[in-house]
């Protein structure tokens, strides 16, 4: 292969990358997706989302042409080598991995509403917790589509390297053209080296191609093999991260909105020593709970309840996704929105949780969640933050009906029933900790009652949680029993960015015997200031805790939320509410509220530092 050939070779493997993007992948992303987007799709549009996107398309055809430049120098100074013992074999690779993170990013895309990312391999390392949320059909389309786009890709090079290998010749190639080849080498890769870098002072990153305040136009033109190679470099999750101020500014805009000190105005409890069972309630969002503005027909249960309890109508989630809710429930840390807490075990031991507070004052601590707890390191959380006895799926009763999450709300509640029986008898203190799973997709429970899939699952959750507190109220065990009731999410079901407010907004229900009366405390709340707020009524310190309120104390005069997605932040305050994304420093929805923005930005600054140290 003379060297003319051999630059063809190269520039037309390079093309076809570009190509099959721009032709294949961003028309499916786009086509698949477009109700996620908030704005008119017009030509316009379309024109600046491949314009924009090219850079990363670019990128990424540099990235996988290294190996092909390389092989094609070896193969221009030794003709007798063979492209295709290399190159095809790298190809089919190659186009495996483009088809799954592809298809992968397009079908993920609806619930996550941003790019996929390193962090998925999180979730597969626990194969069942990764593919239960989906019907065996659906995945079935998606290993099928990934092939089918996995096959185009590779074809493509595939027809390349076999007409290029066509074209050799064995003869020698003259002397000039022999000491060419690595100069062109050099330079092929010099060249992709800076498109992948970039011509500015810092090297390219994901936000080179962001152009539009609508989050959906610049996830769209966002190469997505692109997003995962940057994601995987991006290993320093803590130290140094969104820095804004200097200590002093950082800590004058925080320290107003997080006092650890006060003492609660008001008394909601008979005593300060309940036993104390907390349902966490998986993908509760406000627009399920008719008790808070939403449907009024899912939980009606809940609705009942509310009636008698304590219900908190204006609290919001610290994220979208399980593993950042319970740290943020039992440790009254704020989410992350690059990474979970959850992931580093050795951190963990670190924080500071109510359970093991209450353990240390001769509380007896369980877990129970009728799934899987290794997923996620949900054993590792539960144990590390005082919960002294764990108990899953697989230490339930065989017999007990199940999906592929695992055991059914409805049987769980009745062992959790028999539990409180058993722990209410000891005499000890006790704390028991439920996580459910049914209201989980793909949301097959056995119960129907609306016709709507997440929407009859929640109702069975509902009706089990309804039921449980029910058989409570005639026992004994009642009169000094605390029970609180918090989602740990909202749910997304594909909806558009722009009601990430809303999505955000959960219920929290305090009932049971130990409550003194029936009440509404519409404070505005993040999700993270049940922590204090709890420790408040039952006289224990809470100063060890720097991101959770107690909203009922002297000292809470700002009320505020805070509620993190990938790589942004929702602030929200008395005034309104800024939704700001990092990625592009815009803010998208709400208003662009300097002074929420500053807040927002102050409490990343101080999360990241705390856990950095931590």
């Amino acid at each position: 292969m003379n060297i003319l050939n051999y630059l063809i070779l190269i520039l037309a493997m390079w093309s076809w990358c570009v190509l099959f993007f721009w032709l294949i992948q961003k028309p499916v992303f786009g086509f698949l997706n477009k109700k996620s987007c908030t704005a008119a799709i017009t030509p316009q549009a379309i024109s600046r989302v491949y314009l924009k996107g090219a850079v990363s398309d670019f990128i990424i055809a540099s990235y996988l042409t290294a190996i092909p430049i390389l092989t094609g120098l070896v193969h221009t100074l030794y003709p007798s080598f063979d492209l295709r013992w290399v190159l095809t074999p790298y190809s089919i690779i190659i186009g495996i991995a483009v088809g799954l993170i592809s298809i992968g990013d397009t079908g993920l895309y609806a619930f996550w509403q941003s790019k996929i990312d390193a962090s998925v391999f999180s979730y597969l390392r626990h194969p069942k917790g990764a593919f239960a949320s989906v019907s065996y059909s659906y995945l079935t389309i998606a290993i099928l589509s990934a092939c089918i786009v996995a096959a185009i890709f590779s074809c493509g090079w595939i027809l390349i390297i076999s007409e290029a290998q066509r074209h050799t010749l064995l003869a020698p190639l003259p002397t000039w053209q022999l000491a060419a080849a690595p100069i062109l080498c050099i330079l092929l890769l010099g060249c992709g080296f800076l498109i992948i870098r970039g011509l500015k002072i810092r090297p390219n990153n994901p936000s080179v191609v962001y152009f539009s305040p609508i989050p959906f136009f610049n996830h769209w033109a966002l190469n997505p093999i692109y997003n995962m190679i940057y994601s995987l470099g991006t290993r320093n999750e803590f130290k140094g991260r969104f820095v804004t101020f200097d200590d002093k500014e950082c800590s004058d805009l925080f320290t107003p909105l997080f006092p650890t000190d006060g003492s609660p105005q008001t008394k909601l409890l008979n005593n300060d020593r309940p036993n104390i069972l907390t349902i966490v309630w998986e993908s509760f969002g406000g627009k399920f709970c008719g008790a808070i503005g939403g449907k009024a027909d899912v939980t009606p249960e809940f609705n009942r309840l509310a009636e008698d309890g304590i219900l908190f109508t204006n609290c919001r989630a610290s994220s979208f996704r399980t593993d950042r809710a319970l740290p943020a429930i039992f440790c009254g840390l704020p989410a992350q929105p690059t990474t979970s807490i959850i992931r580093y075990t050795r951190k963990l031991a670190n924080l500071p949780a109510f359970p093991a507070d209450l353990r240390d004052k001769g509380y007896d601590t369980v877990a129970v969640h009728g799934g899987d707890l290794t997923i996620m390191h949900k054993s590792d959380f539960y144990l590390s933050s005082g919960h002294t006895r764990i108990v899953a799926q697989k230490d339930l009763p065989k017999n007990l009906d199940e999906d592929k999450w695992g055991i059914h709300d409805a049987p769980v509640a009745d062992w959790v029933y028999d539990e409180v029986m058993r722990l209410s008898e000891k005499g000890n203190p006790w704390l028991l900790s439920l996580q459910t799973l049914s209201s989980h997709e793909p949301f097959t429970v056995p119960y129907n009652r609306l016709p709507d899939p997440a929407e009859n699952s929640m109702a069975y959750t509902d009706s089990a949680v309804g039921s449980l507190i029910d058989r409570l109220k005639q026992t004994p065990a009642w009169k000094n029993l605390l029970i609180v009731v918090v989602a740990d999410h909202g749910l997304n079901l594909g909806e558009v960015s722009s009601i990430r407010d809303s999505f955000s907004h959960i219920p929290m229900l305090w009932t049971g015997g130990a409550v003194k009366r029936p009440m509404k405390i519409n404070t505005i709340m993040s999700q993270t200031d049940l922590v204090a707020t709890l420790l408040g009524q039952l006289g224990l310190p809470h100063s060890h805790y720097p991101f959770s309120r107690d909203i009922l104390a002297d000292t809470y005069t700002v009320p505020s939320s805070f509620h993190t997605y990938p790589n942004g932040f929702l602030f929200t305050d008395s005034s309104g509410f800024t939704d700001f994304d990092n990625d592009s420093g815009m803010a998208l929805y709400g208003s662009a509220d300097a002074n929420r923005e500053r807040r927002g930005k102050a409490i990343l600054q101080t999360l990241f530092r705390y856990l950095d140290k931590l």
